[in-house]
């Protein structure tokens, strides 16, 4: 599935695809990498992270490259 969540939220998949990597290192990242954003658990089965979270990881590390 492919669709945008209302509130700009992102399934591990949709994670996953958006960050070019596999479930099991986001939840990798997710858990050992400071620098990653936090899920949000909306329930027990259910898992997201914040769109807006993910852009600015994605600009931060993009800084530290070029930098």
């Amino acid at each position: 599935m492919n669709t945008q969540f209302r509130g700009g939220v992102y399934r591990i998949d949709q994670v996953a695809d958006y960050l070019g990597m596999g479930n099991s290192t986001v939840w990798r990242k997710a858990k050992t990498d400071p620098e990653f954003p936090k899920p949000i658990k909306l329930s027990e089965r259910i898992t997201v992270w914040r769109v807006a979270d993910l852009e600015a990881y994605i600009e931060r590390m993009a800084s530290e490259v070029s930098a």
